[in-house]
C-alpha cells in the first residue's frame, strides 16, 4: 500500500512540475502583437424604408381617426406598388399631447393639442423602387418620412472577403515590425477577431419634387473586419 502512495506521490509531483515549467515557459516567450484591417464594397440588394402619418387635433378622437383615414390609405398606396404585406409592419404608434406652455398673466390657457403617430418600416427587394414607393406612400397620406437605409440580403462572403484581407495585412505589419526590430517571426499563437458593417443610408426628411419621381441613390455599403493577431518571436 505504502508503496502505491509512493509512486501516485510521485506521479503527481512531476505532473505539478511538468505544469509549472510550461506555465513559466509560457510566461516568458516573446511575443508579438499586430493589427490588421480589411474593407470591402458592395452596391446593397435590399432597402428599408420608415414612413408614416402624424395628426394633430384638440381632440384626441379625431385625431386618431385622422390618422387611421391616410395610413389605411398609405398601406394600400404600398400594398398597389408590388410590396408584399409581410413586409410592412407597424414599428411605433402613439397618441400624446404637445407639451402645455403655462400662459402670461390675463391669458386663458389653451386646451391642449392631441398628437397620433403611426409609422411603418418597410422592406424592399429592389432598391430600384425606393423613389417609386415614397412619392406612391407621400401622395396617399404619409407625412413623416424617418429614414431610408440599404443593407445586404446576405453579407457572409462580404465578411469573409475582409476578414481575408484583414489578416493578410496583420501578416504584413508583424513582417515590417518584426525586420524593424531584429526578431525571427514565428507561429501564431492567437487571432481575435471584429466585424464592422456601414450601410449607405438617405438622410432624413427627404425633399419631394411634383411630376419627378424622388432620386434615392443606394451607392454601397462597406464591411469591415479587423484583427488582432499574436506571434511568438524569437
Amino acid at each position: 500500500m505504502k508503496k502505491w502512495i509512493g509512486i501516485i506521490c510521485g506521479f503527481m509531483l512531476l505532473i505539478t512540475t511538468s505544469l509549472c515549467t510550461s506555465a513559466a515557459e509560457d510566461t516568458v516567450t516573446p511575443k508579438l502583437i499586430v493589427q490588421g484591417e480589411g474593407k470591402v464594397s458592395a452596391a446593397p440588394d435590399i432597402v428599408t424604408i420608415q414612413l408614416g402619418v402624424e395628426t394633430r387635433n384638440a381632440s384626441a378622437s379625431i385625431a386618431a381617426q385622422e390618422n387611421a383615414r391616410l395610413m389605411n390609405s398609405t398601406i394600400k398606396a404600398l400594398l398597389d406598388s408590388g410590396i408584399d404585406k409581410k413586409e410592412i409592419q407597424t414599428s411605433h404608434y402613439s397618441l400624446t399631447t404637445e407639451p402645455q406652455v403655462e400662459p402670461k398673466e390675463g391669458e386663458k390657457p389653451q386646451p391642449p393639442e392631441f398628437i397620433a403617430t403611426n409609422q411603418v418600416t418597410v422592406k424592399l427587394n429592389n432598391t430600384e423602387d425606393a423613389g417609386k414607393v415614397l412619392d406612391a406612400a407621400v401622395s396617399s397620406g404619409s407625412n413623416s418620412i424617418q429614414g431610408v437605409s440599404f443593407d445586404l440580403k446576405n453579407p457572409e462572403p462580404m465578411k469573409d472577403k475582409a476578414l481575408t484581407l484583414a489578416i493578410k495585412d496583420a501578416a504584413q505589419e508583424a513582417k515590417v515590425a518584426a525586420t524593424a526590430a531584429g526578431v525571427k517571426l514565428g507561429k501564431v499563437l492567437e487571432i481575435s477577431e471584429g466585424y464592422g458593417f456601414i450601410g449607405a443610408a438617405a438622410p432624413k426628411g427627404v425633399m419631394y419634387a411634383h411630376g419627378a419621381i424622388t432620386p434615392i441613390q443606394p451607392g454601397e455599403v462597406e464591411v469591415k473586419a479587423s484583427v488582432t493577431t499574436t506571434y511568438a518571436i524569437s
